[in-house]
């Protein structure tokens, strides 16, 4: 119940990009990665329309940072995996959306609109690559560039009345497709001392 809140993607001095006030949890085990995905699925916004009886109003992501030791050498290294599940893009005249659903569709579609613009600029290896149209690709810049690797996943409808929705998700991948982005690196925190912080996720 009640308005959801306004999200801000912050950059910190190391470069690294965060929304305040989100929960981080400690975790240790696969089990409790998965419990706290739960926990974010249980509080995402959904509601139905004429084409879903439970349409994503929110897209969802999950960012894992994990920390490790090399218990023989010592090294500790870094690394940060970000899961994101996107809310599908919305044709209002088919969902009927009206009132605050409208609203969503409508920033859910922005949102989808400026994440194309960013796979577009790097893929024609643009010198300017346009994060900061979204707070969506504005937070997921790391993800989507330098020394990360990105993987994509597209859920496509088997029927025949959502071709047109299955024939634009099939484009879109393949523009994704066609984006080389660089040599995935080690993270390097330090070569000496004992024991591993923990891991986390947020």
């Amino acid at each position: 119940g009640g308005q959801p809140r306004g999200v801000d993607v912050k950059r910190s001095p190391a470069g690294s990009f965060h929304v305040p006030g989100l929960t981080e949890v400690p975790v240790s085990r696969t089990d409790e990665v998965v419990e706290v995905i739960d926990r974010g699925m249980a509080n995402r916004s959904v509601a139905a329309t004429a084409m879903n009886a439970t349409s994503s109003r929110s897209h969802s992501i999950l960012i894992v940072n994990v920390n490790g030791v090399n218990k023989l050498s010592g090294e500790r290294i870094s690394g940060k995996l970000t899961l994101v599940d996107l809310a599908g893009s919305e044709r209002v005249g088919r969902s009927e959306a009206t009132g605050q659903r409208l609203v969503e569709a409508a920033a859910i579609n922005k949102s989808l609109s400026a994440l194309g613009q960013v796979f577009a600029a790097l893929r024609q290896h643009s010198p300017h690559i346009p994060y900061r149209n979204s707070k969506l690709t504005y937070l997921l810049q790391e993800s989507l560039g330098g020394d990360s690797k990105t993987v994509v996943f597209l859920n496509v409808s088997p029927r025949k009345d959502n071709l047109e929705e299955t024939c634009s998700s099939l484009t879109f991948g393949s523009q994704i497709r066609q984006v080389t982005l660089g040599t995935a690196t080690k993270q390097v925190v330090s070569k000496g001392g004992k024991g591993a912080p923990p891991h986390g996720a947020t």
